[in-house]
């Protein structure tokens, strides 16, 4: 094709007909325009770019990014043993159909503005309501801007954690726990919880992040009064150990109730 011809392919294009361009600038922007209108790239979409220079970068596509996250925060699932989150979760999709969910939708966008100087949230209501929806979908958008992010199931977490008993990945799993930039703990006190698991797991994870100042977010059937009467276990004789756990969740969520069934349109 002649130069030309390539010329007058770019000046009636919208995109580049405006560009003022060298001959090897042509080049450059002709190819970028058979790249945006074929189908050679898969999971990728061309950008032209003017400055300093001419050329082409390649950004993922939503579609790509998408599958990306969902494998992100899938390994860490896998790690757990856990599949609870819903992979198909948006915040922008949640139905805001109450007040309750109004003032819980209010104090995430917050939190996602400024994680920094916001608590976590203690997310509590009826199953079906909708909780481990919304903390997915905040996992989700967490993770688009690049945040560390740890979703589990409570009842998954519990047998993960049994069945590392005496190997390192005991070890392992702790940590990440802990030094993750986010934590969401979905279903407390929906699980079989030992008295072990409450005071050599749960506690000092929460501890750790309640010392460094990292957020966890928590669901759970219960308000958290009657969470600490779940965590006073039989043959617990001393109260102060539930008392402990339920003190760290105070100081470091926001209490949210959920009232309604949750249905996806």
């Amino acid at each position: 094709m002649e130069l030309s011809e390539i010329k007058a392919i770019i000046k009636k294009d919208p995109e580049t007909k405006d560009l003022e361009l060298n001959d090897q600038d042509l080049l450059t922007a002709y190819q970028y325009l058979l790249l945006r209108d074929g189908n050679s790239l898969k999971g990728f979409r061309p950008i032209l770019v003017t400055k300093p220079f001419l050329h082409i970068n390649y950004a993922p596509t939503k579609e790509k990014r998408e599958e990306e996250l969902t494998v992100q925060l899938r390994q860490n699932l896998e790690t757990f043993e856990s599949d609870i989150y819903i992979k198909d979760a948006s915040l922008d999709d949640f139905i805001v159909s109450d007040e309750f969910h109004e003032k819980a939708m209010a104090y995430v966008k917050e939190y996602l503005r400024d994680p920094k100087k916001t608590k976590g949230m203690y997310l509590y209501g009826p199953y079906g309501s909708g909780k481990s929806y919304f903390f997915s979908g905040l996992a989700k958008e967490l993770t688009k801007r690049h945040i560390d992010v740890v979703y589990v199931f409570l009842p998954d977490l519990i047998r993960s954690i049994k069945q590392s008993i005496g190997s390192p990945e005991l070890e392992k799993k702790i940590n990440i726990l802990k030094r993750c930039d986010v934590l969401i703990l979905d279903d407390l006190g929906g699980e079989n919880m030992s008295m072990w698991f409450r005071d050599e797991i749960l506690l000092p994870i929460l501890h750790y992040r309640l010392n460094a100042n990292s957020p966890v977010f928590i669901s759970s059937n219960s308000s958290v009064s009657q969470l600490a009467t779940l965590m006073h276990l039989e043959k617990d004789e001393n109260p102060m150990k539930a008392f402990r756990i339920i003190k760290r969740i105070e100081d470091m969520t926001k209490s949210f109730k959920f009232v309604k069934t949750f249905k996806i349109d």
